[in-house]
């Protein structure tokens, strides 16, 4: 099962199975938003998740710098990756971005984001190289829409 498979899905159904369940995790309720937002962080692996004021996963963030703990496939990509490996497999981003130097961020690195039935895989670059940084699962309802 890929990391997508849970999107949609309560957040009990990933914390109950492995490696999840043995992992520290930091819970926290944001209630200044629209709606509700629940997080769970698992720092040390590198995981976060986001869920909606129902506890149902809504978007998944795996950090390639601290990922760690589980078999690198369950993401739906290999954060091992570089940019002509998510290309070659994935074929044309329906959205990508380059470069850019924010003033208050700094550096970030070029994205890719490919519409898959019923989520979307958005893959953010290092800015120093073309290997993979971070990759977002989404739910189609929660994809920001163009600026």
């Amino acid at each position: 099962m890929g990391m997508s498979e849970y999107l949609g899905k309560h957040v009990s159904s990933m914390l109950r199975k492995e490696p999840f369940r043995n992992w520290p995790i930091e819970r926290s309720v944001d209630d200044d938003l629209e709606e509700r937002e629940i997080n769970y962080v698992f720092k040390e692996n590198g995981l976060a998740l986001c869920c909606d004021q129902n506890d149902q996963i809504s978007a998944i963030f795996l950090y390639s710098e601290h990922y760690k703990g589980f078999d690198e496939t369950l993401s739906d990509v290999p954060l091992s990756w570089g940019r002509a490996q998510v290309l070659d497999h994935f074929g044309s981003p329906s959205k990508s971005g380059g470069k850019l130097n924010d003033p208050i961020l700094g550096a970030l690195g070029p994205w890719d984001r490919f519409i898959r039935l019923g989520f979307t895989i958005h893959i953010e670059y290092r800015p120093d190289s073309d290997r993979i940084k971070m990759v977002t699962l989404m739910r189609s309802d929660v994809v920001p829409s163009p600026a």
